[in-house]
């Protein structure tokens, strides 16, 4: 198992530009050290304090410059975006009980784009991949997921999602995703996968399959589940903060 790498980057109106790394585990339990849902909430609570942070997130590895192909050392997860309109905010409720059936463990973190809120949902692998692995993972999953809006570039390695001040990342155990084992697990289905069918809306006639008797989330309850380990972290996450060096 490899550690869980954020990459932060620095949005300028051209680019993303790679700023800073951290390293974690998918879990504090494990392998002694702190946890990924930690550093999250830590950055997200140094993000509200400081508004100059960088917004920016990626699960890879890069190396210094612009979220280019040829700067990308490699992914450990998988991250797909959701647009996340008003008048669809169970799209929240929806990913989650989708990808809880998968049993991979996966991430929910609220996110942003120019044009409104969305919500982003992560893998993480257990092996470190190249984009081309990337492109055909991300599919496979935005095809398990069947939800519509997926923002353009979701797809594709170098995809940047923005966090903003009231992100509330959390984490939802299960297996890491071994990636040449899901690959080869699926070399026979697929095959004729267009994924980026998913990017805007659903096409007139394909309906979502929803559950009547499923709860609607208002903005304010996006993460209304059980207590989470973030909130139980959230207090200490100033302290882990300055433990790896950073000035709060």
């Amino acid at each position: 198992m490899i550690p869980v790498t954020l990459t932060r980057f620095e949005k300028s109106s051209r680019a993303f530009t790679n700023v800073d790394s951290y390293k974690a585990c998918l879990s504090s339990e494990h392998d002694n050290c702190h946890s990924i849902e930690s550093y999250m909430t830590g950055l997200i609570i140094q993000l509200h304090n400081h508004h100059d942070e960088p917004t920016g997130w990626s699960f890879a590895q890069w190396r210094k410059g612009t979220n280019i192909a040829s700067n990308l050392v490699g992914a450990n997860a998988i991250m797909l975006e959701y647009a996340m309109p008003r008048d669809d905010t169970a799209i929240v409720s929806r990913l989650h009980e989708k990808a809880s059936e998968l049993g991979w463990a996966f991430f929910l973190i609220d996110t942003e784009t120019k044009s409104g809120n969305t919500i982003s949902i992560v893998f993480p692998l257990t092996s470190q991949i190249n984009p081309k692995q990337y492109a055909r993972l991300a599919s496979i999953l935005a095809e398990q997921l069947d939800e519509y809006r997926m923002e353009l570039g979701s797809l594709a390695a170098t995809h940047i999602v923005q966090v903003h001040r009231t992100s509330t990342p959390v984490v939802f155990p299960g297996e890491c995703l071994d990636p040449e084992r899901e690959i080869k697990r699926t070399a026979k289905s697929y095959q004729r996968l267009n994924a980026r069918k998913f990017e805007g809306s659903r096409p007139a006639g394909k309906a979502a399959t929803q559950n009547t008797n499923e709860p609607q989330f208002v903005e304010d309850d996006l993460f209304s589940w059980p207590v989470t380990a973030a909130e139980q972290r959230a207090m200490d996450a100033d302290a882990l903060l300055r433990s790896i060096g950073v000035n709060l």
